[in-house]
This record gives C-alpha cells, structure tokens and sequence, in this order.
C-alpha cells in the first residue's frame, strides 16, 4: 500500500505542472550592496547599476568596472505563507563595465531549491518524512546593454536590455536527506532556451537624498524544464528606495519590494535598511538589515555586515557577510571594482 501511495503522489506532482517561479533576489550578485543588507537601488552609482538600477549610471563614477562573486544558503526554513519546508542555495557572479549614459554587463545566477510538502508538521528544525520531495534548479547566463537618458537636471532613466540564455530543469525524488537532495538538485541536467528580457531604472537626486525604482525581468522570461516539473519563469520584480547622506562620506539607505514574488526559496517581499561611510582613508564599512515583511512566521532579520579597501586609488576590493535564522539567507561575496 505505501509503495502505491507513494507512487500517486509523485504522479499527481508531475500531472500537468504549471509553470515555477524563480525571482532571483536582487541580492544574487552585488558584494557591496549586500553589503548594506539590500538596500541599494537609491545608491547604485558603481558598474553593479546594471543589475540593481539601470538608471544609476547617470549619477555614477566617470567609468567603472566590477567583478564580483557570491553565494548563499537557505535552511530548512518554512516558506512565507506555504506549508512546505525548503532546503535552497544560490550563487552569482557579476561583470559589468559602466560610464554616464552606457554600460556592458555579464551575469550568471544559480538557484536551487528542494522543497517537500510538510503535512500536519511545521517544524523546520525536524523536517517530516514525505512521499515526494520536488527539486529544481535554474542557471541563467545574461548578457545585457545598458541605456540611461537625463530627462531633466537630477532625474534619469534607464533601461539593460538582456539576452538570456536559460538551462532549467525540476523534478520529483522519493523523500530522503535533504543535504544529499541538495547536492542532487544542483547536479541536475537541464534544458537549454534563450529569451530576451530587460530591466528597468529611475533616479532622482535632490540634494543629499536619491530616490531610485527599479524593475527587473520585466517580460517574466519562461524556461522549458527538463524532467516532470514543468517551465521555470523569472518573476517580474519592482523595488523602490532612498538614499540619504547625512554627513560627506556616509549613506544611510532604505528598500522596499513593491511587489511579493514566489521563488524558488519561497514567497518574498523584503525591506532592507543599510549604511555605508568611510572610516579612515583608505578603508569603508557598511551594514544592513533585511526583514522579510510576506513571512507568516519567522521574521527574523537578515543581518550583512561588509567593507570595502582602496589598494590604489581607483581599486577598491570589497566583501560582505550575510547570516540570520534557519528560514534567512546565509551568504558572502567577494568583489573587486576599479572607479574613475
């Protein structure tokens, strides 16, 4: 009787799936934005503007440059508003290449989820024993050209147009350790497709303060799966914020997702505080925290500390770390950026 239960079950996950959601936070790629717990499309002025807020580049540096790299790991937290417990990770890299009013970027996102139905239990400690675990995995590789125009003294738009080459694949397993069922989903092979996307900015500076929008994937790109889970799509995702710098060499800064989006890792809709100064010369610090406010039970912060060092002048190498409870976002990253 178990074996034809279990057998049900699997079917009735792979009957007709619709199509997964995969936001890829704006915190896949970014060390020094993360840095600041996600609260950066107000202050985005470096070459990461491709990925966080197109229209940054207007008010960045003369010409900048970064390369950067993260990663990070969801435990066995419970998603907001499901009853189902995840196991999740994703990693990042970024390139982009910015001036005023051009930039050229290259990013690479990976997100894994195992995701298993948690019946009348939701202890995300002692994860229950199901019949079916489902696991996806979605790597996107995109290329972008990024456009700002000034529409008048202190407010520009922007626009990173993307050509996304997607390798997707989702399934169902029988229920077993989720750390090896991690290991698995990230080792899937997936289906291959390119699709064209873009990402949209705006910034206005008033003074000391900078108000930025931003919104990402704004075609909801679809990848075919390989396996019995169906297509994968990128959420669209908008976000606002405000920079403010209260004294010269420091930025307090705030970000709020205007819309809740159901990834891989589960529903989400993040606010995000953080600040950033200069220290002594050479050396930065900054700080953030990260609430995840569509949580319907743990809300715990995010919490990212980071800095920065200038080796030259013009090259600043930068790093952050990202810790918090089982259901947040454990991770790093590592960049460098070269700033004229």
């Amino acid at each position: 009787m178990t074996g034809i239960v279990r057998v049900a079950v699997l079917g009735l996950l792979a009957w007709g799936p619709p199509a997964l959601s995969s936001a890829q936070p704006f915190e896949s790629v970014g060390t020094r934005a993360a840095g600041m717990g996600g609260a950066f499309v107000a202050v985005a002025d470096d070459a990461s503007a491709a990925f966080w807020n197109p229209a940054g580049f207007a008010a960045g540096s003369y010409l900048s440059l970064v390369l950067d790299v993260a990663g990070a790991e969801l435990g066995n937290g419970v998603a907001a508003g499901e009853d189902s417990l995840l196991r999740a990770s994703r990693s990042g890299g970024l390139i982009a290449l910015g001036a005023p009013m051009f930039g050229l970027s290259y990013s690479r996102v990976r997100m894994t989820a195992v995701d298993f139905s948690t019946g009348s239990s939701a202890d995300s400690r002692n994860p229950p024993m199901t019949d079916a675990i489902r696991l996806t995995n979605l790597v996107t590789h995109a290329a972008g050209a990024t456009l700002v125009q000034s529409i008048s003294q202190g407010l520009a738009v922007g626009a990173t147009l993307k050509l996304v080459r997607g390798i997707a694949a989702s399934t169902t397993r029988p229920a077993r350790d989720p750390d090896s069922l991690l290991d698995e989903a990230e080792a899937l092979v997936g289906q291959e497709s390119t699709v064209f996307d873009a990402d949209l900015g705006a910034m206005a500076t008033f003074g000391r303060i900078k108000a930025g929008l931003a919104v990402r994937n704004v075609t909801e790109p679809e990848f075919e799966a390989a396996g019995d889970g169906g297509p994968v799509r990128l959420d669209r995702q908008v976000r606002t914020g405000i920079a403010v710098s209260p004294a010269p060499g420091w930025l307090l800064a705030v970000d709020l997702d205007v819309l809740r989006t159901t990834a891989l890792a589960g529903s989400r809709r993040n606010l995000a505080f953080g600040t950033e100064g200069r220290v002594v010369r050479r050396a930065f610090v900054r700080g953030g925290l990260r609430f995840d406010t569509a949580a319907d039970h743990d809300r715990s912060p995010t919490v990212s500390v980071g800095g920065s060092y200038a080796a030259t002048a013009q090259l600043l190498i930068d790093a952050e770390v990202t810790t918090g409870s089982d259901r947040t976002a454990r991770g790093w990253g590592i960049s460098g950026r070269i700033v004229y």
